[in-house]
């Protein structure tokens, strides 16, 4: 299907696979080498985000095909495979920030503390695995303008997401990160709002707290583990920043 979408819209170009032998980066440095202005990764997130890494502050444009559900093409207004050719064909650019947390570069967003939905939002399992779920003390912060402590169960460092979250942080191209704190709930609270809750949608949450910044230092607990989707990109204590206009990407 791939290649069939790339030969009607008139895409031509080298195709890489990644290989035990053969890493994103290393086909990256293979591509700028030889003169590369455009380098599409077809995937998953997460191989978007070893891509846009790898090629971090150099003068290229990206593209992206996923093959899998994707917040990355939500972000960038991609419906699927098909979609995701005309796009490319077509080479519509915007630049856009980049999250950075201890050198890892994000497009989405750093998650921390509550896993979002793993089963449906409706399901038992997931309502007990809520109940079950413990809140810590959180320290932080912002671009060193001020710094607190909250009880919270979870939280989000976003940079982008796509369009079902409420406008006001969607926008990966206003120079700010997006802080979203969910605080410790009732039992009658997490009930209520679970579908949000599980999705990762804290800010629908009443109660939940919300601060724009540049800059964000995460000061305690120690060890916690931050995720960019369901890989752990670094742990606390840890500073993330958004760095703006940083990379220049095909969107829809």
């Amino acid at each position: 299907q791939l290649y069939s979408c790339l030969s009607e819209s008139h895409i031509n170009g080298e195709t890489f696979r990644v290989t035990s032998l053969r890493s994103v980066t290393q086909l990256v440095e293979s591509a700028l080498e030889r003169g590369a202005k455009t380098i599409v990764a077809v995937g998953s997130d997460a191989t978007m985000h070893d891509v846009i890494n790898a090629a971090r502050g150099r003068d290229i444009t990206l593209g992206y095909i996923p093959l899998l559900k994707s917040e990355v093409a939500d972000i960038l207004g991609i419906a699927d495979i098909e979609s995701a050719a005309r796009i490319i064909a077509s080479r519509r650019i915007a630049v856009l920030d980049l999250g950075l947390v201890n050198n890892f570069a994000f497009l989405t967003k750093i998650s921390f503390g509550l896993a979002e939905a793993k089963t449906g939002w409706a399901s038992l399992a997931a309502i007990r695995d809520l109940f079950a779920t413990p809140s810590f003390e959180l320290k932080f912060s912002s671009a060193g303008s001020f710094s607190a402590a909250s009880k919270v169960i979870g939280g989000t460092i976003v940079n982008g997401t796509h369009s079902e979250h409420s406008s006001n942080i969607t926008n990966p191209t206003d120079g700010l990160l997006d802080v979203i704190l969910l605080p410790s709930l009732s039992k009658y609270q997490i009930v209520k709002h679970r579908k949000n809750i599980l999705e990762g949608c804290y800010e629908k949450v009443p109660g939940s707290s919300l601060v724009h910044s540049e800059k964000i230092e995460i000061l305690a607990p120690e060890a916690l583990p931050l995720r960019v989707g369901n890989r752990v990109v670094a742990k606390t204590p840890a500073t993330i920043e958004v760095i703006s206009k940083a990379l220049r990407m095909i969107v829809g």
